[in-house]
């Protein structure tokens, strides 16, 4: 309780105004003491208690509990809506301030702010930035697929088993593989227009083919050569025998423009193999009816002309509900987005109850008591929540996809590698937020949203844009989710068609993001900085150049 001479400061060591000595007041000894427990410290920053209760009213902070309107020797007048003295002798003699010089001085700091180049530069210049980046990866990753393409995985089947042909003196005959001819050809032809063609074996290229690992497979079937001679042969017989032919395997579930780009190859090869090798059995069949003076007829030396069928096959189908090859991404679409936005919506529920932040419903704003609990306890309590959101959240994808008739195959798996990704998204999402603050919903947005969508390969494939975002696609979480999802749907969850890459890279980050988090969140509680005002303290230079 304070002193005779003391009863009559306000917390800023000012005396009773006027040369008369203080006169007793009856009420004074009560105020004086409540003045002492909470009204000297207002709009100071909390040092002491992180868990006192605080209602912000635009001008200072005070402990609601320090005063009560029921208390009998406070007159309820004198008492504001927080329960603070605000008039009359239980503030102790302390000076009030006028309410137009309040109006004024705020006025005068709503100017300052306004008047700020800060205030109008800051926001501005990060959304023109923020969104050019979006911009630029956008549009850049779309915009000249044909031009961008590069080492498009082609898998090359020559089974063609060679044929005995006519010497062109009429003198015997001798062994071609013309297989072979117009395989070199191909792949001579495909370098340079950035598609990467392998000779394999049929049984591995179609593997890979079923797996994703290559966008489609050419196959010159083994009777390519004996056809072509027989097609010779035709045109002196004057006979109709079954043409060359070539077939170009695809699998949708690779992705719909890449089979696009595929089916553009297949007819690109149509128009070269048929110009090179009609060229070259034409020639040779002139010669032959020159000998046998046999007149060349239009028909036979059109039929010559385009000797080879080139035929686009799609050997397993995708089925109804696949959506065209897109469901597959749609779906990573939805798990990331459930992880990144889930961790941002836990965190902003999971802070306003435990008081880190205000919560408003409108127009009604509050803030409830701050509860004394540390950094690292409220990330392990929002890590909980997203598990169970996890669990839940892709029972529901499940359920949703079913109704409206997506094709779900190893529907299970699809939920149990579901609620990994979206755990670990989660979990390394409110690190970054735990560990940055509000600028962790930044670093959120550009990694998991900004960079993933253009590096995912879901929509374009990798191998027809920049080669940027193939550098990008390696540690992007989108694109990794992405190959699980699809060999799930597409590919009978075969672990070499990158579903078990996926599953390791997503628990990898899951566990780096965990620690990230717990390390961090274990360094700011030992430090001491915790989440109150004046839990931690600025340096002048950095508070400056913040604008706090």
């Amino acid at each position: 309780m304070a002193g005779p001479d003391e009863s009559n400061t306000y917390g800023n060591g000012s005396g009773t105004s006027g040369d008369s000595p203080a006169t007793p007041d009856p009420v004074a000894p009560d105020t004086a003491d409540t003045a002492d427990a909470g009204v000297a410290d207002v709009g100071a920053p909390e040092t002491g208690a992180p868990g006192a209760s605080t209602r912000h009213h635009g001008r200072h902070e005070a402990p609601e509990s320090d005063f009560d309107e029921s208390d009998p020797d406070v007159p309820a007048a004198d008492v504001s809506a927080d329960g603070v003295p605000v008039s009359g002798e239980s503030t102790a003699g302390a000076e009030q301030t006028p309410p137009e010089e309040d109006e004024e001085e705020a006025a005068g700091t709503i100017a300052a702010v306004i008047g700020s180049p800060r205030f109008w530069l800051a926001p501005l210049v990060l959304v023109l930035i923020l969104m050019s980046l979006m911009a630029a990866l956008y549009m850049g990753a779309v915009a000249s697929p044909r031009e961008n393409l590069h080492d498009f995985p082609i898998a090359l089947v020559n089974a063609d088993r060679g044929a005995e042909v006519d010497n062109p003196d009429g003198n015997g005959s001798t062994e071609q593989n013309f297989g072979d001819q117009v395989a070199a050809g191909i792949i001579d032809a495909a370098r340079p227009n950035g598609f990467d063609v392998h000779r394999s074996d049929r049984t591995t290229a179609l593997n890979e083919l079923n797996a994703g690992k290559v966008y489609g497979v050419i196959v010159i079937g083994p009777n390519f050569s004996e056809h072509a001679v027989s097609l010779g042969r035709a045109a002196v017989l004057q006979a109709k025998p079954d043409a060359p032919s070539i077939d170009v395997f695809i699998n949708r579930g690779s992705g719909t423009f890449a089979s696009s780009v595929t089916t553009t190859f297949a007819q690109e090869i149509d128009k070269q193999v048929n110009s090179q090798f009609g060229e070259r059995l034409t020639a040779t069949v002139r010669q032959q009816l020159a000998r046998a003076d046999v007149p060349f007829s239009g028909a036979a030396q059109l039929a010559l002309a385009n000797p080879v069928n080139v035929a686009v096959v799609e050997p397993t189908p995708l089925p109804d509900g696949a959506g065209n090859g897109l469901s597959a991404f749609y779906f990573t679409l939805l798990l990331v987005l459930a992880g990144f936005t889930g961790a941002m919506m836990v965190s902003v529920i999971v802070d306003g109850f435990l008081g880190q932040t205000p919560v408003e419903y409108g127009p009604f704003y509050s803030l409830r008591k701050r509860l004394a609990i540390s950094r690292w306890g409220t990330l392990a309590a929002k890590w909980t929540i997203l598990l169970l959101v996890a669990l839940l959240q892709s029972a529901l994808f499940i359920a949703v996809c079913t109704a409206v008739g997506t094709s779900l195959p190893n529907s299970f798996l699809l939920w149990a590698f579901s609620v990994l990704v979206i755990f670990a998204v989660g979990v390394t999402a409110s690190s970054v937020l735990a560990i940055f603050g509000n600028p962790g919903l930044l670093v959120n947005l550009i990694f998991f949203v900004i960079l993933g969508l253009p590096s995912s390969g879901g929509t374009i494939p990798l191998e027809a844009s920049p080669r940027l975002f193939s550098w990008i696609a390696a540690f992007e979480p989108m694109h990794v989710v992405y190959l699980g999802v699809r060999s799930i749907l597409y590919f009978d969850a075969d672990p070499g068609s990158g579903l078990a890459r996926s599953i390791v890279q997503t628990l990898l980050g899951l566990i780096l993001g965990a620690l990230l988090g717990l390390a961090v969140t274990k360094l700011y509680d030992r430090k001491g900085w915790h989440r109150y005002p004046g839990g931690m303290t600025l340096p002048p230079r950095l508070a400056a150049a913040a604008g706090l």
